[in-house]
């Protein structure tokens, strides 16, 4: 390359360079703040999901399957009799397995031993929408033979109203700390660019407290708590001067 088209290209390459925040500004390019909002909002619950059952051990797997059908039988009828619809009423689980003495399948030689019983148990998960006999059917589904009991939580029927009001509340949790960055660099806050709603919202119960009353009555103490939904969104808002 001669002398000439050195000085050329490389006065041509600064100059460019010399340009470039000047071009920035003629365009218009966007300065930019992205934060993360979240929100939590709670309410009381107005249903409970419960999973129970029986389960019975017998020399016969008739017998055992026999016994737990017969209390399960009474389960479900004492839920209806309380009000509880059959549609939220259903069937989970059914096993029925060999019991060995000691744990021991296998004698010595390997081989398998002749089982001393058989456990039969069978599972119902039921949804319950009056709350305040709760403790109530629990006292009763036990002593009709209840004597499996492997879950229960609450929830709400309608969970929608609760979910929006956290996402409201996770918009405004942004929009907050978008101000705060930009009063801080001495800018302004400007439009959004971009809302994206984030994964780690969703549902959880709250610490409850006794409900002394149910305890008084007899039947067993529930505590119901409140149920909280929560949203996160990630929000691009411009800054401008």
């Amino acid at each position: 390359m001669s002398l000439k088209n050195w000085v050329f290209s490389t006065f041509f390459a600064i100059s460019t360079v010399l340009a470039l925040p000047l071009h920035a500004q003629t365009l218009g390019v966007a300065r930019s703040v992205t934060v993360i909002g979240s929100g939590q909002i709670s309410a009381p619950p107005d249903k409970a999901v419960i999973t129970l059952g029986a389960r019975h051990t017998a020399k016969s797997a008739a017998d055992a399957l026999a016994q737990t059908s017969v209390a399960v039988a009474a389960i479900l009828s004492r839920m209806e009799e309380m009000g509880v619809e059959k549609r939220d009423m259903q069937t989970s689980s059914l096993n029925l397995n060999p019991v060995w003495r000691q744990g021991q399948r296998y004698d010595d030689e390997g081989m398998t031993l002749a089982p001393i019983g058989f456990e039969a148990s069978n599972t119902v998960t039921v949804t319950l929408l009056d709350l305040d006999s709760l403790g109530a059917v629990l006292d009763s589904v036990a002593r009709d033979g209840a004597n499996s009991f492997s879950g229960f939580r609450f929830g709400l029927i309608d969970p929608q109203p609760v979910q929006d009001r956290a996402r409201e509340t996770a918009v405004q949790d942004a929009r907050r700390k978008a101000e705060l960055y930009a009063r801080a660099a001495g800018v302004s806050l400007g439009d959004v660019v971009l809302i994206t709603e984030e994964l780690g919202g969703g549902t959880s119960i709250q610490a409850p407290m006794m409900e002394m009353s149910a305890a008084r009555s007899g039947a067993v103490p529930i505590a119901k708590g409140e149920v909280s939904q929560s949203a996160r969104v990630k929000i691009i808002f411009q800054l401008t001067d």
